[in-house]
């Protein structure tokens, strides 16, 4: 074969040096990091304040200076030393508690509105509501309204029922809320008219009250925790075509109405399934107890109908038939706590509707006009019905098997060893004997 001519050298390494080359890049890095390590950098000595020699009374104000400066120090050093806590405990009954910076007690807002709108989940009317806190607040001179919210988790039936429940004890309003907020371009948008068709109930609630308050009138919103109150307000303002002010409380609904924007939180005791829906952070650990206690105030048909289950022994076999439904097992055996949580989930995300029904009222209708505003939110199918507002979950405590401990082992070994004593000395008698 003939050579090729002007064959350029191949750019191969051998192994030996590519090696030695990154062994020497360490070893540089390694010293530049040490000197930076070790370079000190020098402090500038500071001046005296840039005051030149010839200046007349120039020691006089270097004293000042430097009095000034020792001052700063005082004060500095006196805000580092922090005053001891002192943990005192206050009388809920005189102190309004602040929950968080979004919602207000409700005795604050008693005070400085003269028409409040009290917020009631219909899913269980009875827990929102308190005959006490309703003394009180009648007492003030104030006028409550009831507001039904969450009307669209509810059959229409059900709604009527508490509907007539409430308007006995004064006027009762129907609304479905939204939690989307408003931007201050979309007030111009004809997009608006989309998102205003995402609630309804407004319309009749501001008509009642531009009708029955001529002069200035500050209106509020009170009730129990996750009612829907700031839902309540923001329906309203998007009615109306407002959005919260950053700066102020308050917003105008009117000529003459001004909305509270800060809610007031009712401490009201939830002992139902509302209950478990505030608390499902703490109830998600135990599941399994939760879906027991719900079991024992379900009835058999509703749950059969509801989750479409087979026959099954009512209410002890409950769990294990929604494990069998949903296939979840752990092990080869229906996991309680995995149903527990699949069922708690749907309650938070609104998939399975509920309702505890209301049995004090008689028969009665919502009027033509909340019907009219409100015909294409009312749900017309079925639910699950909850016997009673009052569910009593038992949390059973496991106790953990104790390790055995080292102690242990060495008083068992104390314990033995007398005996093993007895017997040796019985042993040294014997062998005496044969000996002799």
């Amino acid at each position: 074969m003939v050579k090729a001519f002007n064959k350029k050298e191949s750019k191969r390494m051998t192994c030996h040096k590519k090696y030695k080359i990154r062994k020497k890049v360490r070893e540089h890095n390694k010293k530049l990091a040490k000197t930076l390590k070790t370079a000190v950098t020098k402090k500038k000595k500071k001046g005296d304040g840039h005051v030149p020699n010839m200046a007349p009374f120039k020691e006089e104000l270097l004293l000042e200076a430097m009095a000034q400066t020792d001052m700063k120090k005082e004060v500095k050093l006196k805000n580092k030393k922090k005053s001891p806590l002192v943990v005192t405990k206050q009388d809920t009954s005189e102190i309004s508690k602040t929950v968080s910076s979004s919602t207000v007690s409700y005795q604050l807002t008693v005070s400085q509105c003269d028409v409040l709108l009290w917020v009631i989940d219909v899913r269980s009317g009875y827990e929102c509501f308190c005959d006490e806190m309703f003394s009180e607040i009648l007492k003030n001179d104030k006028t409550v309204i009831f507001v039904l919210n969450k009307i669209d988790l509810v059959p229409l039936a059900v709604l009527n029922r508490w509907y007539t429940f409430y308007s006995k004890k004064a006027p009762t309003f129907v609304i479905k809320s939204t939690q989307i907020l408003l931007s201050d371009c979309e007030q111009i948008i004809p997009a608006v008219k989309q998102i205003l068709s995402r609630f309804g109930g407004a319309k009749p609630l501001l008509s009642h009250l531009k009708t029955s308050y001529t002069e200035e009138t500050k209106v509020g919103v009170i009730g129990g925790p996750k009612v829907g109150k700031s839902c309540v307000i923001s329906t309203l303002l998007k009615f109306c075509g407002r959005t919260k002010a950053k700066k102020t409380t308050q917003t105008k609904l009117g000529d003459n109405l001004k909305i509270v924007t800060v809610p007031g939180l009712m401490d009201i005791e939830y002992k139902g399934v509302l209950n478990i829906l505030v608390n499902l952070d703490r109830y998600m650990n135990v599941p399994a107890e939760v879906l027991s206690a719900l079991a024992a105030s379900i009835s058999k048909a509703d749950a059969m109908y509801q989750f479409t289950l087979p026959e099954y022994d009512h209410p002890e076999g409950f769990v294990a038939a929604l494990a069998v439904r949903y296939n979840i097992f752990y092990d080869k055996k229906p996991d309680h706590s995995g149903v527990g949580r699949l069922l708690l989930k749907q309650l938070r995300d609104h998939k399975l509707k509920f309702y505890v029904d209301c049995e004090e009222s008689g028969s009665g209708e919502l009027p033509a006009e909340i019907t009219a505003d409100m015909s294409k939110f009312i749900f017309t199918g079925q639910a699950l019905k909850i016997d009673s507002s009052e569910i009593n979950i038992v949390i059973k405590t496991r106790e953990k098997k104790k390790k055995s401990n080292e102690m242990d082992v060495e008083e068992g070994m104390e314990s033995g060893s007398d005996e093993d004593l007895e017997c040796s000395d019985g042993d040294m008698d014997a062998s005496d004997e044969e000996m002799a």
